[in-house]
């Protein structure tokens, strides 16, 4: 589907699109009022689908994105091929180069589909072009470059996605880090991975203990972008800004979770090859933040592995020591991303971060509490978290913040070893933060974003994605990085 930008105000052929506030619809239209999701169909020389806003004060570019997905899947159903938005009637209060940059995000995030494994993929869309129409040209370099974006962006997120819908089978460690380095190697990052001998040498106890039950090796996948001594994106020969302290990113990488030795129900079990959603997410926004050239420096880092119960996994009992030297008491073996986060978190200290996150479907709690509407958010930064919370709040990912006082980490102080992976009675999302902290001691930003209930749907397809990995993350970062720019 092709998508485009039409200052001349000519008259194109296929069905116009209107977006109409609540009480501004015309009034020879005496049954269609502008409400939320109204839809009104006017024929004539050239068909216009009148889309209902809502009331205006309660409008948000989040409504922008899933009204051009409602409104392309309808047309879509209505095997139209070519349609046009009148993308100035859905601005509201927002500008155009906002609204249209949503519009974009809309249309392509609610248009992805995996279907590569099936033998009669679903048939393809109707629609063969899109194109947003402007009034006014007088923003048009602003609104050409927010059009760019999206679409770079919305790239990002449909890759991120890619990852994650991939059969455990296929998407192995080794494979995922594969990925990461073609990636690279494509969007002018630098990666580097590094295999099991490198990370023992290393310390990396966590990484080892978890994966050693799988017969995948582990891999630990660096990523980091290049930003010129102006700070911008590095023309030829430009050295880069000496010192110049990075935002790091932190994914968990789990290809397939059993639990290992404490194994999982049955019951979808499925699932859990989406256990890597959080790696994913970064390995996504590091694509995005290279190729929109972000004049910010960015690093991701993904250790990646299989939780498998083979006869060398690690036991229930078991004491690890992870690489900044603390010892864990494993008392759950399916408690295991935040073994692998503790190694990831502690690495990320020789890059004295200005700011350190971590993202990760850790704990079944968090979905519990807050279902697919937000993910949870636990911070040592309250500036950190203002700027998370905001970027969320504008790209439609929704965070919100738990707390970490001093008395939950007595619920994972340890009998035989320093802490313990799990919670000796509830908080089981709060204790997993807890447990983080202590290996992200080493800066004073850090924030961990628990997306267990938001990287994936379960339920069934929603306006801006299909079943399956949402790619949630991705969006929300390349906002946050921006706003340190």
């Amino acid at each position: 589907m092709k998508i485009s930008l039409d200052f001349t105000g000519k008259t194109l052929n296929g069905v116009g699109v209107k977006g109409v506030f609540e009480g501004s619809a015309p009034k020879s239209f005496k049954k269609f009022t502008g409400k939320e999701g109204e839809l009104f169909v006017e024929s004539g020389k050239a068909a216009t689908l009148w889309v209902g806003l809502g009331k205006k004060e309660k409008f948000t570019l989040e409504k922008i994105r899933k009204t051009a997905a409602k409104t392309l899947s309808k047309t879509n159903a209505e095997f139209h091929e070519n349609i046009a938005f009148e993308a100035d009637s859905f601005c509201g209060e927002f500008s155009s180069v906002d609204a249209v940059q949503a519009l974009v995000e809309g249309l392509r995030l609610s248009s992805y589909r995996f279907d590569k494994y099936k033998s009669k993929p679903s048939p393809s869309s109707s629609i063969q072009a899109v194109t947003l129409r402007l009034k006014t040209s007088a923003q048009e370099s602003a609104i050409r470059k927010a059009f760019l974006q999206a679409e770079i962006i919305s790239a990002a997120v449909s890759f991120t996605r890619d990852l994650a819908n991939e059969p455990a089978n296929v998407m192995t460690p080794i494979a995922m880090a594969q990925a990461a380095q073609s990636m690279a190697r494509k969007s002018g990052l630098k990666c580097r991975v590094f295999g099991k001998s490198e990370i023992k040498k290393m310390g990396m106890g966590g990484i080892l203990a978890v994966s050693q039950g799988s017969s995948f090796e582990p891999r630990l996948v660096v990523l980091e972008n290049s930003v010129g001594a102006h700070g911008r994106a590095p023309v030829r020969g430009q050295k880069p800004i000496p010192g110049q302290k990075p935002i790091v990113l932190v994914g968990k990488g789990i290809t397939f979770d059993t639990g290992g030795i404490s194994i999982k129900p049955s019951g979808d079990m499925d699932k859990m090859k989406f256990d890597m959603c959080g790696a994913a997410a970064v390995m996504g926004a590091m694509k995005a933040v290279a190729e929109l050239k972000l004049p910010v420096k960015v690093i991701g880092i993904t250790p990646i592995c299989e939780n498998m119960p083979g006869s060398k996994a690690q036991r229930p009992g078991d004491v690890i020591k992870i690489s900044n030297g603390k010892t864990v008491e494993v008392l759950n073996t399916d408690a295991e991303g935040r073994l692998i986060l503790a190694d990831a978190l502690f690495y990320a200290k020789r890059f004295s971060p200005k700011a350190l996150i971590d993202i990760a479907t850790l704990t079944g709690a968090c979905a519990a509490t807050f279902s697919d509407l937000a993910s949870g958010l636990m911070s040592t930064d309250p500036e950190l978290v203002t700027k998370i919370k905001s970027a969320g709040d504008k790209v439609g990912e929704r965070c919100w913040e738990l707390p970490l006082w001093e008395e939950y980490g007595e619920l994972i102080r340890a009998t035989f070893g320093d802490i313990q992976n799990i919670s000796k009675r509830n908080a089981g999302t709060i204790t997993a933060g807890m447990f983080l902290k202590e290996f992200a001691d080493h800066t004073r930003s850090w924030a961990h974003l628990d997306v267990a209930g938001t990287a994936w749907n379960n339920g069934g397809a929603k306006v801006l994605s299909p079943i399956g990995a949402t790619g949630v993350g991705v969006r929300l970062f390349v906002e946050l990085i921006k706003s340190y720019a």
